[in-house]
C-alpha cells in the first residue's frame, strides 16, 4: 500500500510538472535559420525559385518519394507534389516570388486545413556574398498537449531548415558560384535604340527558318515600296522560347523613317534604348545555345535585372555568307 501511494504521488508530481512545463511552452512559434553563401543573390534565388532544383539540396528529398510538378517551371504558381505510399502526400506551392529578394511558399497536407507558410529571404551583402534566411510561423498549439506538439515541431523544423541551408550552401558554392562562360567575351554597353519595321510571329521550331525568312522578305518588300533605306542589321526579339511548342518572336529591320502606316502585319515602332549585356557569337545558329547560357550565367552572377525580352542582331547570315560557320550574331540581354 505504501509503495502504491508513493507511485501515485510520483505520478501526480510528474503530471503537475508536465502541465506547468506546458504552460511555459508557446502557442505560436517562429522558426528561423540563416546561412551566408559565397555567391550573388541572383544565383541562389534562381536555384530556390525553380522547384525542380530542390532535389539538389532540399532536406525533404527522399529516394522513396515520387515527385510531380505542376504549374509554371518557376516562380509564383509552381508546385511540387510529393507522394509516399506510407506517409501520404505533401504539396509545396510557391505563392509569391520577388526577384532576387524573397520567395514565399506554402506546404500543405491534403485533408488538413492548416498550411505551413515558409519564406526565403536573400540579403546580398556584397558582390559575392549573400545571407539566406529560411523561416516559418506556426500557431494554434492549444494547452496542454498541443504545446508539446509545437515543441517537437520546433525541433524538427529547426533541424531541417539548418540541414537544407547547409546543403544549399555546399551545392551553390561547389557548382554555381563560379559562372561558366564557355570562353565567350561578354560586354556591357548602351544600345542606342532604333526605328524599325516589325512583324510579330509564332511557330514551331521545325518551321522557324521558313517563317523568319518570309517575315524579313515581307518587311523588305513593304520598305522597298515606300522607298525606305535599310539602316542596320535585321533583328529578332524573342518573347517565349518553347522547343516543344510554339515560340513567339518579333522580326525587325531598322529603317530611315520617323513613322509609316501599318500595312497588314507590318508595323513601325521605336525600338527602345537599353543597357545591354552582349555576346558576339560566330557560327551556325544551331550551336548558339552555349552563348545564350553564358549570357544568362553572367546575368545571374552580376544580379542584372532583365528589362525586356532578349534579341539577336544578324551581322552576317545567309544573305551575305554561304558558310554557316562564319555567321556572326550579336545576342543582347537588356537590363535595368
Amino acid at each position: 500500500m505504501k509503495t502504491i501511494k508513493i507511485l501515485v504521488i510520483i505520478l501526480v508530481v510528474f503530471i503537475v510538472g508536465v502541465l506547468i512545463w506546458a504552460a511555459f511552452l508557446p502557442s505560436e512559434l517562429h522558426i528561423r535559420q540563416n546561412v551566408t553563401i559565397k555567391a550573388p543573390a541572383a544565383v541562389i534565388f534562381d536555384e530556390v525559385n525553380d522547384l525542380r532544383n530542390w532535389n539538389d539540396w532540399s532536406p525533404y528529398k527522399d529516394s522513396v518519394l515520387k515527385s510531380r510538378f505542376e504549374g509554371p517551371i518557376r516562380g509564383a504558381g509552381a508546385r511540387v507534389i510529393w507522394t509516399d505510399s506510407r506517409e501520404g502526400t505533401a504539396i509545396l506551392t510557391i505563392t509569391e516570388s520577388n526577384q532576387y529578394k524573397s520567395i514565399n511558399a506554402e506546404m500543405e497536407i491534403p485533408g488538413q486545413e492548416e498550411k505551413a507558410a515558409i519564406r526565403f529571404t536573400f540579403n546580398q551583402e556584397n558582390d559575392s556574398t549573400t545571407e539566406v534566411v529560411w523561416e516559418t510561423d506556426l500557431e494554434g498549439f492549444d494547452y496542454p498537449f498541443g504545446r508539446f506538439v509545437g515543441w517537437m515541431l520546433e525541433k524538427g523544423y529547426n533541424y531541417n531548415f539548418k540541414l537544407g541551408l547547409d546543403s544549399l550552401k555546399q551545392y551553390v558554392e561547389t557548382y554555381l558560384a563560379e559562372p561558366e562562360y564557355y570562353g565567350y567575351q561578354i560586354e556591357l554597353k548602351e544600345y542606342p535604340g532604333a526605328k524599325v519595321l516589325a512583324m510579330d510571329d509564332s511557330c514551331l521550331m521545325s518551321e522557324m527558318s521558313l517563317h523568319i525568312s518570309d517575315d524579313f522578305n515581307v518587311i523588305r518588300s513593304y520598305a522597298a515600296r515606300k522607298g525606305l533605306k535599310e539602316l542596320d542589321y535585321p533583328m529578332i526579339q524573342w518573347h517565349t522560347y518553347k522547343p516543344e511548342s510554339y515560340t513567339t518572336f518579333t522580326c525587325m529591320i531598322p529603317y530611315d523613317a520617323d513613322s509609316v502606316p501599318n500595312i497588314g502585319k507590318v508595323y513601325w515602332k521605336q525600338f527602345p534604348a537599353n543597357k545591354v549585356a552582349v555576346i558576339e557569337y560566330t557560327g551556325s545558329y544551331d550551336f548558339s545555345y552555349y552563348a545564350w547560357i553564358a549570357l544568362d550565367n553572367y546575368r545571374k552572377f552580376h544580379s542584372l535585372h532583365i528589362a525586356d525580352d532578349p534579341w539577336e542582331e544578324y551581322v552576317k547570315g545567309p544573305r551575305n555568307e554561304t558558310d554557316s560557320n562564319k555567321f556572326v550574331t550579336n545576342i543582347y540581354f537588356p537590363y535595368k
